[in-house]
């Protein structure tokens, strides 16, 4: 579709800016908000900084959206801010510029929208936390300057908003899932565990990047404490990330190899979260913790980090949380008295009034976009 065509036909194209599209909760949410909006009416552009982590390319471009790079940063940060400038310079379709984030380490691109008179300029928090001092330092810097440069603050929950924006307004952004792809299946579940060979295991599972922020050393270490008292028990890690080998050592180190089963990057979460008992999900902190939401949608009883996991989170009884301080044996305990016989009763009603379906979420931010 052309820029003549759609201009005839008042779509609204919005260019989305963050770091890559690769396995992350903000990577699966807005792609799902772009699987579910009318994109007749709305389209989604993305203005990327890391060319190598780019797995929805093929799916973005066959929706008809586009996808642009420009340098690193902060290592290529002069660079960069001349890219971004040229290119809002040349493209004068966006009339919405969105940009997503950790922490407000990164906002050259609000800086040269509002230069280039971009009517809407969108700051969106993703976390509530960030572990790099310089990040940091930056973070509390630009908070100060952000309600020049913006005119919208969003977050995916108040904890992520008052981290990132302080006292002031913001508007939290459910992160809306595909309600009915997650909705418990016997037979999934059976066609999943025979693919593994766990058929009369009881699985524990987790999904996330393999960095420091998900604690994945000390999930293993909780994991451990629950082979002592249940043989039949399997470790199920779906993702990828910089601290895998790390954890393979590990693994192998406390000789469970034959216990733990790293599946890498999957595009049928839905079907692997039917297999699992139960959902461990220790993380140091959470902008929100999609795959949370996503693991209750599937009638999956969670074991997660108290304090530190958003509230937006508990929406049903089947979320349970622990304190990081407790030791690895409580955390062990809690997960086997979980695991005892439970029925996975269907969630669809409950995650929709909770107000944590696409169709939701997709048709609030459209009318949104389409205001501008």
């Amino acid at each position: 579709m052309n820029i003549e065509r759609e201009a005839m036909m008042k779509v609204t194209r919005v260019l989305h800016v963050l770091a890559g599209l690769g396995n992350g909760g903000t990577e699966a949410f807005l792609m799902n908000l772009y699987r579910s909006i009318d994109r007749e009416k709305v389209q989604f552009d993305f203005l990327l900084r890391d060319s190598k982590n780019n797995q929805y390319e093929e799916e973005i471009l066959r929706m008809g959206g586009r996808i642009y790079l420009t340098s690193d940063y902060p290592r290529h940060a002069v660079k960069n801010f001349f890219e971004v400038n040229k290119f809002l310079k040349e493209h004068k379709e966006y009339k919405i510029v969105h940009v997503h984030g950790n922490s407000l380490m990164y906002i050259t691109p609000l800086i040269l929208a509002k230069k280039h008179k971009i009517a809407s300029r969108i700051m969106h928090s993703h976390n509530t936390m960030s572990k790099q001092r310089i990040y940091k330092l930056f973070h509390f810097f630009n908070r100060h300057l952000i309600s020049r440069f913006t005119t919208d603050l969003f977050a995916c929950s108040e904890d992520a908003g008052k981290w990132m924006f302080g006292n002031k307004q913001f508007t939290v952004v459910n992160n809306g899932i595909d309600v009915i792809k997650f909705i418990y299946s016997e037979e999934k579940r059976k066609k999943i565990r025979k693919e593994f060979s766990i058929t009369e295991k009881l699985v524990v599972g987790n999904i996330g990047r393999f960095v420091e922020q998900k604690n994945h050393s000390f999930l293993i270490d909780i994991f451990y404490e629950v082979l002592k008292k249940n043989e039949d028990s399997v470790l199920m890690l779906v993702g990828s990330g910089e601290l895998e080998d790390f954890l393979k050592k590990k693994i192998r180190k406390l000789q469970i190899e034959n216990k733990v089963i790293f599946t890498g990057v999957r595009d049928d979460i839905p079907d692997l979260l039917q297999a699992m008992d139960i959902f461990l999900f220790p993380s140091l902190f959470e902008g929100l913790g999609i795959v949370l939401i996503e693991a209750q949608a599937a009638s999956l009883k969670c074991i997660t980090s108290k304090n530190v996991v958003p509230k937006e989170t508990n929406i049903s009884e089947l979320i349970e949380y622990v304190s990081l301080n407790e030791s690895v044996k409580i955390w062990a305990d809690k997960v086997l008295d979980a695991s005892t016989k439970y029925n996975r009763v269907e969630m669809k009603d409950k995650v929709e009034n909770m107000g944590f379906s696409i169709e939701q979420v997709s048709k609030g931010i459209q009318e949104f976009y389409e205001k501008v």
